[in-house]
């Protein structure tokens, strides 16, 4: 019983950790990603990706025609053996850049950081006291 209390808890608490920065690599095209994160990224969304490449067209505004390019586009990344940041930058009326995070897990890769979508892990319950 307790270990199942116990897991929820340290799959919360890896999420607070920085990535490791003294081992980090930099991040030159999307192409440097693995296939499981360019998959929550929209790269392979049709007719066009969902994020565009550093330095490829990229639609800044609210406009959007079958034909336009993507509203998001990669800045810049690191990536360490089980952790990616990547720094995209969002159009529209709303225009931001926003730091997303990805960790290597048992379930493979997930976004732990970054306000687009919810965060992949909830906060462990808090323990009841045991009798």
């Amino acid at each position: 019983m307790r270990a199942a209390i116990l897991l929820p808890a340290l799959l919360c608490t890896f999420t607070a950790q920085a990535c490791p920065a003294d081992n980090a690599r930099p991040i030159a095209s999307l192409s440097d990603l693995p296939e499981a994160v360019l998959k929550q990224l929209g790269r392979f969304e049709k007719p066009q990706p969902g994020i565009a490449d550093i330095g490829e067209n990229f639609n800044g505004s609210d406009v959007i025609y079958p034909d336009s390019p993507p509203q998001r586009r990669l800045l810049a990344g690191t990536a360490a053996k089980d952790c990616i940041e990547l720094k995209v930058e969002f159009g529209g009326f709303a225009y931001h850049t926003e730091l997303l995070e990805f960790r290597d897990t048992f379930r493979g890769w997930i976004k732990t950081k970054g306000s687009y979508d919810a965060p992949v892990l909830m906060p462990a319950p808090a323990l009841a006291p045991q009798p």
